[in-house]
């Protein structure tokens, strides 16, 4: 069993590597990777000091390029392909299968690995993209009980991976609609869910409302501490509040 930590910045990145971790994953300052945050990600030039700090130690190194990409930018998602194929990691985490189709063609002796975006959740699924593009590893998705990913391993093709922390969502991955229905960006295309230009705080008289465009998502007492207004969060409030009334009714 290998530790694999996600890497948001080169300090990030080292402290992983020098607190034991097998292997860490890291994304490019653009769209091509599903979190794209502001502050977060690499350019070109610190990338290949965090592969560099990374091999020396004997720690490997994916880069997730696992957003789709959309008619005009089809160039920007090869070109991110090969500039991490020119800091010779060692995998692509990858979802969309023209991408997993261009790094099969173009670099068939780097790993191709099968992102959490990709919607794995059968054995099937798991076979097709070992068949058809190589893979050696899927990631997969949170949402799944710790029965399915047993039975998922018992008949695995490739190498699974699994989150051991992070947050979950009502949305299995890959197959975010919520986001883009508000928003209309999403983790699949602009590599983040509910974008900040879109979030807003407001006080009020019940109290502080965080609102995504403009829709409220959550409203917090005066001695509540207030969280990022996520489409998915605030409904998962909302439904935990209505589930709590409704267990209350009499019968």
């Amino acid at each position: 069993m290998d530790l694999v930590c996600p890497a948001g910045s080169l300090p990030a990145l080292k402290k992983a590597v020098d607190q034991g971790a097998n292997a860490v994953y890291f994304g490019f300052k653009n769209s091509t990777n599903a979190r794209q945050f502001s502050g977060l990600n690499f350019n070109l030039a610190r990338a290949k000091e965090g592969v560099h700090y990374a091999h020396q130690r004997g720690c490997k190194v994916f880069c997730a390029i696992n957003t789709y990409p959309q008619p005009c930018g089809w160039k920007q998602w090869t070109e991110a392909v090969d500039d991490a194929a020119s800091l010779n990691v060692d995998a692509f985490i990858l979802a969309d299968i023209g991408l997993l189709e261009y790094a099969a063609q173009h670099y068939p002796n780097v790993a191709r690995h099968l992102s959490v975006q990709g919607s794995a959740t059968s054995y099937e699924a798991l076979a097709f993209y070992e068949k058809e593009f190589g893979i050696r590893r899927a990631v997969l998705p949170r949402v799944l009980s710790l029965s399915q990913i047993n039975d998922l391993a018992k008949n695995s093709p490739v190498e699974l991976e699994v989150f051991a922390f992070g947050s979950l969502c009502i949305m299995v991955e890959g197959r975010c609609y919520l986001s883009s229905y508000l928003t209309d960006e999403s983790p699949n295309i602009s590599g983040a869910c509910s974008p900040a230009k879109s979030v807003r705080w407001q006080e009020t008289h019940n109290g502080l409302e965080s609102r995504l465009n403009g829709v409220l998502i959550d409203r917090f007492a005066c001695d509540e501490k207030s969280g990022y207004p996520t489409y998915v969060r605030g409904v998962l409030k909302w439904v935990t509040r209505l589930t709590t009334q409704l267990k209350n009714l009499p019968a």
